[in-house]
């Protein structure tokens, strides 16, 4: 039997970053992971945020083969099935007015997670950490009421007075420490992803750095492309409708919805024009729910990333949640030896912290704006939205077809008729606006009166057109 600081369980983002953080402050830390090599299982990819280029300075020197930059995100409007060809397209690059530097320059990088997971574990492994690898946990040791190690497949024994659980959304680990037997079918979301291949020159000429595009249409619960530098894969319906959601729907098929976008037209000529092979089709759960879960500690024992069901509540992006979960929960553990206190109670300060820290705040406004989502997987919505925003494109900024007075003149009314559509899509940001303080209340109505001033002044009185 050997004993540790800390014992991790999971070489995934998340584990590998608490265990990194945990030797950088000079834990004796074992790492464990079930797989041969850390990422075996992921072969397709992901997008990283570029948050973790603001959070975490080991991700700065990152260079990695698979490697794409997107510096533009596309949102593609379908017709309803089976035509399903382009009706709106929304384009868009970095807001300069974000918080730092390098929000401004990119959304996310694309790259594999076979080429990102060994290299964080092997970034834990030169700070000190010991790993092993083909390790399966199948028990926990107790000791005094509280977690005290692990047991491992074929009867070995690692003694720790502090255990991570990394090991993703089924999480074995959470199950044995009893924080919960399974998620509930309302706190889970299904994903469907088909991986291709492409050759780079042909990513870098058709996609550049486009690295994220989503396609919606009515019917559809929506679905998302990621590029990476050889290839991208089309997955989805991960960031529209939870289980529970789309089982209140005709639709309930995330399969379906998928092959229905992959054969697209759109779709087909994007591509046919990177020449794309498929290579990989895989489909897996991830954690969806409104605020971060209550129970992801006990004595001796704290939860991060997909086992802590913290995947943003919007796009269901997970990485970056579970590197900084990680790490948080690694600085609470050095705390919890430096002060010998390894009780629920002391361990509770982890929860705490993540709610107040930039995971959690995530939480605040996200989980009200995925309802936008479960707006435009509804088919009727969706297609009167489409239409609105067709209508106002067109007649406010492509009206060669007729005189452009008469053209504008068609807003209001067009503005009107969509009324209840513009009140459902009112209904999921005015709560957010509200909830922002008297002052930015105050700021937000004086532009109302001013934008009414505005439009008194400019439009047209008795003789104009």
């Amino acid at each position: 039997m050997k004993k540790y600081d800390l014992i991790v369980v999971g070489a995934g983002p998340g584990g590998c970053t608490a265990a990194l953080t945990a030797a950088e402050a000079g834990l004796k830390t074992l790492l464990l992971e079930r797989a041969m090599v850390p990422g075996e299982k992921n072969a397709s990819g992901f997008a990283l945020s570029s948050k973790a280029w603001r959070d975490f300075p080991f991700i700065r020197e990152m260079e990695l083969p698979s490697m794409r930059y997107c510096r533009q995100c596309v949102a593609h409007f379908l017709s309803p099935p089976p035509e399903m060809e382009e009706r709106f397209t929304i384009a868009s690059g970095p807001s300069r007015r974000m918080s730092y530097p390098e929000a401004r320059d990119f959304f996310t990088v694309g790259m594999l997670r076979r080429e990102f997971d060994p290299y964080l574990a092997d970034l834990a492994v030169r700070a000190g950490a010991e790993m092993r690898t083909g390790s399966l946990v199948t028990g926990l040791v107790r000791e005094n009421g509280k977690v005290a190690g692990v047991l491992l497949e074929g009867g070995e024994e690692y003694r720790a007075p502090l255990t991570i659980g990394a090991d993703g959304v089924l999480s074995p680990v959470a199950r044995m420490a009893g924080l919960r037997e399974r998620w509930r079918p309302d706190q889970v979301t299904s994903v469907c992803i088909v991986d291709f291949s492409a050759p780079r020159e042909r990513m870098d000429c058709v996609i550049h750095e486009a690295g994220f595009q989503a396609f919606f249409g009515p019917g559809l619960g929506g679905n998302f492309l990621i590029a990476y530098a050889d290839g991208v894969h089309l997955g989805g319906p991960g960031v529209t409708n939870s289980l529970i959601s789309r089982a209140l729907r005709k639709r309930a098929k995330p399969a379906r919805e998928l092959l229905d976008t992959l054969l697209a037209p759109p779709v087909q000529r994007l591509l046919r024009a990177l020449e794309a092979e498929p290579r990989e089709w895989q489909a897996h759960c991830l954690t969806w729910m409104e605020s971060i879960p209550e129970e992801i500690s006990c004595a001796g024992l704290m939860l991060v990333g997909d086992a802590a069901g913290l995947t943003e509540p919007l796009y269901a992006e997970g990485v970056w949640q579970a590197m900084y979960s990680g790490r948080l929960a690694a600085e609470v553990a050095e705390e919890a030896l430096r002060e010998n206190d390894f009780s629920g109670a002391f361990l509770k300060t982890y929860r705490e912290r993540l709610v107040e820290s930039p995971v959690g705040q995530d939480f605040v406004a996200g989980a009200q704006l995925r309802q936008l989502f479960e707006l435009l997987g509804d088919p009727v919505l969706c297609g009167e939205l489409e239409e609105l925003a067709v209508d106002l494109a067109v007649h406010l900024l492509m009206s060669g077809q007729e005189p452009k007075a008469e053209a504008m003149q068609r807003v209001f009314p067009v503005l009107g008729e969509n009324l209840p559509a513009l009140m459902a899509v009112a209904r999921v940001y005015l709560p957010i606006f509200l909830r922002m303080g008297e002052e930015n209340l105050r700021f937000y109505i004086g532009m109302a009166k001013g934008l009414r001033w505005m439009l008194k002044g400019l439009l047209p009185g008795e003789g104009d057109f």
